[in-house]
């Protein structure tokens, strides 16, 4: 996040670089509003020095103290731009003050088009207003200069609408690459149902090409299109590749997936960014869960975690209310870290990862919003470039919940669904609901669970 005496100090380095700027806009034109035109030029000039400043300095991963001052040093490490496939710099993610990431100066909020006229003053860009019909919401995105970027700031000057906004935050997939194989070897799957479910996720795009999926049927849409610019984010593979495996993947020829009737649809809504990392802003997600919501899907599947936010519990609230049920993954952020979202919502099904012995995923979060446990630790799944690896994280552990319930769906509702999945899970830990395991583990590949009958 880029604070105001940064900006100050960047923008005596971008005048020079705008010779005749001011000289351009003249009395006339300061009086009608130009001097807004002049200071948004001029901060774009500013990130851009930022911008260049970050890519020279990054291969080395050194920034000479003597060269720039202290606070833009540590400004420069919070900010990190996001590219297109075109390599144009898209946005930039910012480190926030609670540790999370968000894009830089964007905000979010669910307004009417009466109230739009709240957000038209000189300190507001709109960007986008989108009505999201599968979510019953109209949001709204926006950015703001440097001096507004809090919630402070936006209580004080949109006080009627401060409820009903927030920011443009980053989310993140939930799994890591095992650093071992496991020592007990990992079950064999068997099919849970043959059933024609229809499902969803939300994640990165699927190598659909990979030959554990020759015999399912996925639909896929992207979702990482950007204003003002042609070409759209890079679309890692990755995750969204492990996930789908663990639901509707063969691992060989001779085996069958979990759910080899059902159709997969998978909102692509990640990006791939610096350091084989990968987010997904807010404004995507709300786009592929809009999507999502038009499938007439009985579960969706969102192995992603990231902040507490407005907007998206306003989307996760409209979705229950729509019939499906959310299954997410608590995540892997450790014993200690803070309940993390959309899994520590009311109401959604939060899923955490056991190895073949039962054992608690170490780096899994805990938490009273743990509903159930599931294998999720040197899990074979597929790999986008062919093959097979071994992953682990609470996002392998979320997709097998998610084949549970779509397999109960068809002859259950929901609340007899779910209270079937509590009376048949293994309580583990304490007796009882607990927040390591929650109701207890899923072995999805029991006898008690697996080749259920239609419904």
């Amino acid at each position: 996040m880029i604070k105001r005496p940064t900006f100050h100090w960047l923008m005596l380095l971008a005048l020079p670089m705008a010779p005749g700027l001011v000289q351009s806009a003249g009395t006339g034109g300061l009086i009608d509003g130009g001097i807004d035109t002049i200071t948004e030029q001029v901060e774009r000039r500013a990130e851009a020095l930022v911008e260049r400043k970050m890519t020279e300095r990054t291969r080395e991963r050194i920034v000479n103290a003597d060269e720039l001052p202290e606070q833009l040093q540590r400004q420069l490490s919070e900010l990190l731009p996001v590219r297109t496939r075109n390599g144009d710099t898209a946005f930039y993610e910012a480190r926030q003050i609670d540790g999370s990431r968000a894009v830089a100066r964007q905000w979010l909020i669910t307004a009417t088009e009466g109230e739009l006229d709240l957000l038209r003053r000189p300190s507001v860009t709109i960007l986008e207003q989108q009505k999201l019909e599968g979510l019953g919401l109209t949001v709204v995105r926006f950015r703001v200069r440097p001096e507004m970027d809090s919630r402070e700031a936006l209580q004080e000057f949109l006080p009627e609408l401060s409820e009903r906004l927030d920011r443009n935050h980053i989310y993140r997939p939930q799994s890591r690459s095992s650093s071992s194989v496991s020592k007990n070897g990992a079950p064999a799957v068997s099919s849970v149902c043959t059933d024609s479910v229809r499902i969803g996720m939300v994640d990165t795009a699927i190598s659909n090409e990979h030959p554990a999926f020759s015999q399912a049927e996925i639909v896929q849409k992207p979702f990482l299109a950007v204003e003002n610019h042609t070409g759209e984010l890079a679309a890692p593979r990755a995750h969204g590749t492990a996930v789908a495996s663990v639901l509707v993947g063969a691992s060989t020829p001779q085996t069958q997936p979990r759910l080899p009737g059902a159709t997969l649809f998978n909102a692509s809504v990640f990006y791939e960014g610096s350091e084989a990392t990968s987010g997904a802003t807010l404004a995507h997600l709300l786009e592929g869960l809009n999507w999502l919501a038009k499938q007439n899907t009985s579960v969706i599947n969102i192995s992603l975690t990231g902040p507490d936010n407005r907007i998206l519990a306003a989307a996760i609230k409209s979705l229950q209310q729509k019939g499906p049920l959310l299954v997410a993954a608590v995540g892997n952020e450790g014993p200690a870290a803070p309940p993390l979202y959309p899994a520590a919502y009311e109401g959604v099904i939060g899923v955490t990862a056991v190895d073949n012995s039962r054992a608690l995923y170490r780096w899994a979060n805990r938490g009273e919003h743990v509903t159930f446990a599931a294998r999720g630790v040197d899990v074979p799944v597929a790999h986008p470039n062919g093959g097979q690896i071994q992953d682990s994280g609470t996002s392998l552990a979320a997709p097998v919940v998610t084949a549970l319930l779509a397999c109960s769906l068809p002859r259950w509702g929901k609340e007899q669904a779910l209270e079937a999945l509590i009376d048949n899970a293994e309580d583990l830990g304490d007796e009882g609901r607990d927040p390591s395991f929650g109701h207890g583990f899923l072995d999805d590949q029991s006898e008690r669970f697996r080749n259920q009958p239609a419904g």
